[in-house]
């Protein structure tokens, strides 16, 4: 039986030309792996793929894997997938949050307002931030998280709010909110944010 039971979506990279396909992710009757994607998205078969499966105990697992001769109906094709080699592991650990200090503008989605807001954590799953802009238990946020290889687009729900005042008094909002929406390689990229982040403040440590 599989060891990625839970396991829903995918990333595959076709290995002739680097594109990067979306999967979905399933077990057979007899507990075998199954990845299914498009029917006019053809992959080779008994040739090392690399994926990126998205498991919600295991975490982000890069691997590389072999494909069996597809079952296609519908439009769509289910490629039994053996897993060759772990290449790495991202840890999902969602409650783990690394404390920053990041300024981004913040839109309250279907308003249309904007402000500035500092973000003072973010995990996997959350981020906490602070601002003038009033929004409540229920509103979503949107802003682009700075990173170096381009922003991270990210949706956030208000979990609760509290009033705050900044270092110059001035009164201000602080927002605990879950993150919605994101797609895997957005995902992906945070969770690697996190877990490199976590590292290098890890290593800090005397």
């Amino acid at each position: 039986m599989t060891m990625f039971f839970h396991c829903k979506k995918a990333e595959l990279t076709h290995p002739d030309t680097g594109t990067v396909h979306r999967a979905a992710v399933s077990a057979d009757s007899e507990g075998d792996l199954l990845v299914t994607l498009p029917q006019d998205t053809e992959f080779p078969v008994y040739t090392p793929v690399e994926a990126l499966l998205f498991d919600p105990l295991l975490g982000v697992v890069r691997c590389r894997c072999s494909l069996a001769l597809p079952d296609c109906r519908g439009g769509l094709c289910s490629y039994r997938c053996q897993v060759l080699e772990r290449l790495s592991q991202e840890q999902r650990r969602e409650d783990i949050k690394v404390s920053l200090s990041a300024k981004v503008t913040v839109t309250l989605e279907g308003a249309a307002r904007r402000a500035e807001a500092v973000l003072y954590n973010i995990s996997a799953g959350g981020v906490y931030l602070v601002t003038e802009l009033k929004a409540q238990p229920g509103d979503r946020l949107t802003f682009p998280f700075p990173q170096a290889d381009g922003p991270i687009p990210l949706t956030a729900r208000v979990l609760r709010a509290e009033d705050r005042t900044d270092r110059r008094g001035h009164p201000v909002r602080g927002y605990g909110c879950r993150f919605e929406d994101l797609l895997p390689q957005h995902e992906s990229r945070l969770r690697r944010y996190v877990f490199q982040e976590e590292k290098r403040l890890h290593q800090r440590e005397p």
